[in-house]
């Protein structure tokens, strides 16, 4: 891992944080009247969370932490943009939702959390920005309860293979940018340089498995969270591209137990 690449993240997403939280999309308004951000996927594959404690990992300022806050959940979220914490923090205040809040790198969590977890949580655009996912799969163990699960719901890394051209799957990275749109306001184009890494779909797995966690499914979708494009559509709460659903993966989901 390369703690400086790790730092130019911080940087840019201290960068978005108000860009997102200002922005639509975000429905930030909408959630402080009570919509629940959380999306059908993981609410079905997650299930009940009413009195488990919950772990989200790059949880931005919190929007989902706190859905699930709403849920029943005793939340804790973790992300690495001292912005978005704040934020957070603003909104915990402002909604009334209990949620305890921590800055951390997600690789560099060890020692900054005193409790294990029922269930840890990671959703959408996550993997992408962990170097080193060996590190990040002994940090998902540690801070599970035995017999506790953690679940992912994310991009499927193959999508990048047909969306951009010369791209491999294989490609180890990293890859930097600047100067390109935000992926959530598209007119904005991003000042700080960028640091993501391409991970198969076993890198993520491998990893889990090499820690002790049993993997109880793994399902792949043709849909989106969210428009990678202005061109993309909107459909029954999802997104596609303008040719249709595609016959490759958009999105993956997975569920990893540890043993009792």
């Amino acid at each position: 891992m390369s703690l400086s690449e790790h730092e130019k993240n911080r940087t840019a997403w201290n960068e978005m944080t108000d860009v997102h939280f200002n922005h639509p999309n975000y429905k930030v308004k909408e959630f402080l009247e009570g919509n629940n951000t959380l999306k059908s996927i993981e609410l079905e594959e997650v299930g009940d969370v009413k009195g488990k404690h919950l772990l989200h990992l790059q949880c931005q300022f919190g929007l989902d932490t706190f859905s699930w806050a709403r849920m029943g959940a005793v939340v804790t979220g973790v992300d690495i943009s001292d912005r978005s914490i704040e934020r957070a923090n603003s909104l915990k205040e402002e909604s009334g939702l209990p949620a305890t809040f921590v800055r951390s790198d997600v690789l560099d969590l060890a020692g900054k959390i005193d409790r294990k977890f029922d269930i840890i949580f990671q959703s959408y655009g996550t993997h992408c920005w962990i170097s080193d996912l060996g590190k990040w799969a002994k940090i998902v163990s540690d801070h599970l309860k035995p017999g506790g699960f953690f679940y992912i719901v994310d991009f499927h890394p193959i999508a990048t293979v047909f969306e951009e051209e010369n791209f491999s799957y294989f490609n180890k990275g990293p890859y930097r940018y600047r100067d390109e749109p935000d992926y959530c306001d598209k007119d904005y184009m991003i000042q700080n340089e960028m640091v993501e890494w391409q991970h198969t779909l076993a890198d993520i797995i491998n990893p889990l498995i090499a820690v002790g966690l049993q993997i109880e499914f793994v399902h792949e979708f043709n849909e989106c969270a969210y428009p990678k494009t202005k061109d993309w559509y909107k459909k029954d709460g999802w997104y596609y591209p303008p040719g249709g659903p595609p016959n490759y993966p958009q999105m993956f989901s997975l569920k990893a137990r540890r043993p009792e």
